[in-house]
């Protein structure tokens, strides 16, 4: 055979295999769509954030191709002054949300989902996924809008048990509350590293926080080193009239001293998941199956944890959780790859298979 005529047989050889398995390649992994949500309840916010979001929306490798299937939904909620780009860009040690799904998918170690990732994040770099007269209304932005917007544009199953809220930091603050406020949202809530759950911690009456933000005159000069406890203040009991964005703080220290006021307090803790978990049971309402894990090293966010599990536990609400060996950050995309995700998976095959439209 001369060597022209082979040339030519292996380029036809190579033509075949291309042919072949470039389908197959296409067809393993997922597609990251880019997309945005209107809010009407962001719109009237007095720190001048946009009324519409951002949202990534990651379809799994079959959406494209099985045109009748619909698929459930986990919700993912960033955390204070991040972005929905930080689960793919490699902050989370090296993680690209994509290529970890598309390769537990492939493993058959999940079924398949759709992921949504809204971009919650404020001018104060925290908004608490609360309603607020001062950040804006962003637990209706998640609830109503972003799942609403969700389940009429992708092919989803429009259902509780078919929709999970998973938030690390402060969004698993977020999705606990959201959990127990909108109970009949969310089938599934799996917070991680849930921060700032209750007076303790960060949060306790001796921690700087308080003289810090007893000290501001306006938020706009203190955004950037208290944005996270400003955040909440304006979230859980904000006042848009006054140039701090709250007019009282659960502890307000003044030449020194400290003092406690137990009405802000309670205004406080309305706002969250212990308070909003015995709301629930006094409304009747079913609470969704709940997963709470946090690092070794997060005291404070343990010890608030331990409040949420005495009140549950008083409340005969089921859970389950977690203590893994880590920190805040730095075993997340292990948590991602080894737990979360995959317990999504086992929770969505639990509660039904795929259905057609």
């Amino acid at each position: 055979m001369s060597g022209g005529r082979v040339k030519r047989l292996w380029w036809c050889v190579a033509v075949l295999l291309v042919s072949v398995t470039a389908p197959h390649a296409l067809w393993s992994q997922g597609t990251v769509v880019a997309d945005s949500v209107f809010s009407p309840g962001l719109r009237a916010n007095a720190v001048g954030d946009k009324a519409t979001r951002k949202v990534l929306v990651y379809l799994p490798p079959s959406y494209r191709r099985d045109l009748a299937r619909r698929y459930p939904v986990l919700y993912l909620l960033h955390g204070a002054t991040s972005t929905p780009d930080e689960w793919l860009d490699g902050v989370y040690q090296g993680m690209n949300l994509q290529r970890v799904v598309d390769s537990l998918i492939a493993a058959a170690a999940m079924p398949e989902f759709i992921v949504v990732m809204p971009d919650a994040n404020n001018a104060l770099g925290a908004d608490w996924y609360t309603n607020s007269p001062v950040t804006g209304n962003w637990q209706d932005f998640v609830v109503r809008d972003l799942v609403g917007h969700v389940d009429r544009v992708y092919r989803t199953e429009p259902r509780r048990n078919r929709r999970a809220l998973v938030g690390h930091s402060m969004g698993g603050f977020g999705a606990l509350a959201i959990g127990f406020e909108r109970p009949n949202a969310f089938g599934l809530i799996y917070a991680i590293s849930p921060c700032c759950i209750g007076f303790v911690g960060r949060l306790a009456p001796s921690a700087p926080v308080w003289p810090a933000l007893s000290a501001i005159a306006n938020w706009k000069s203190a955004v950037e080193q208290l944005g996270l406890p400003l955040g909440m203040a304006a979230a859980f009991d904000g006042n848009a009239a006054d140039p701090r964005l709250f007019s009282e703080l659960p502890f307000e220290v003044r030449n020194g001293v400290t003092v406690s006021s137990p009405a802000v307090q309670s205004r406080w803790l309305a706002k969250m998941p212990p308070d909003l978990a015995s709301a629930m049971v006094r409304r009747g309402e079913r609470a969704p199956a709940i997963h709470i894990e946090a690092g070794s090293q997060e005291e404070g966010i343990l010890e608030g944890i331990g409040i949420l599990r005495r009140r549950l536990d008083s409340l005969r609400i089921p859970y389950s959780d977690t203590v893994f060996t880590g920190g805040h950050i730095d075993r997340v995309r292990e948590r991602f790859t080894e737990g979360m995700l995959p317990a999504i998976g086992r929770w969505f095959a639990l509660t039904g298979g795929a259905t057609r439209k």
